[in-house]
């Protein structure tokens, strides 16, 4: 199943990566909750929110998904916050135990391995800010358990649409 979560606001068709039955996009339009940090999709619910909105399932969702693919304003190296408050939902793709990967400790993944996470930053930012994403999104990698990473980043929203990415 291919996600796709992006913060480019209503009404984007997708070409490239293309959405069709198995796949899922995720408006990051901060119309749920943030994490509460209960850990239930940990303990209790397996991999399932508490929080009955929009992003109840996003932990399985994202867990089941390859590709992957986030497109985000990059805000001071970073995601926008409305793409890092879904993240932040999906923390029940992991379990709550603990693994030796990537020379760091992480979380074991609840799912298998999956093979491509693709990250889109666009806006302006400095040499120092997409280093720091580039960090991010390794450790995002490693969290989440794929096997590799494309991350490319674009001056502005319309590069998404000249690289044939998604219509607006």
């Amino acid at each position: 199943m291919k996600v796709i979560i992006h913060d480019l606001g209503e009404g984007i068709t997708f070409s490239a990566g293309k959405p069709d039955k198995d796949s899922v996009v995720v408006h990051a339009n901060n119309q749920y909750s943030p994490c509460r940090g209960c850990f239930k999709c940990w303990l209790k619910n397996a991999g399932f929110c508490i929080m009955k909105d929009s992003l109840q399932h996003i932990g399985a969702c994202i867990g089941q998904s390859d590709p992957l693919i986030i497109i985000s304003r990059c805000c001071y190296g970073g995601y926008s916050s409305p793409v890092k408050a879904i993240l932040d939902r999906a923390i029940g793709s992991s379990l709550p135990l603990f693994t030796w990967r990537g020379g760091q400790t992480h979380h074991i993944s609840r799912y298998p391995r999956r093979k491509l996470l693709r990250v889109y930053f666009y806006g302006e930012c400095t040499k120092f800010e997409q280093e720091t994403a580039k960090e991010i999104v390794e450790r995002n990698r490693l969290n989440l358990d794929y096997e590799k990473v494309e991350m490319i980043f674009l001056e502005n929203i319309e590069q998404l649409q000249e690289a044939g990415l998604c219509t607006f």
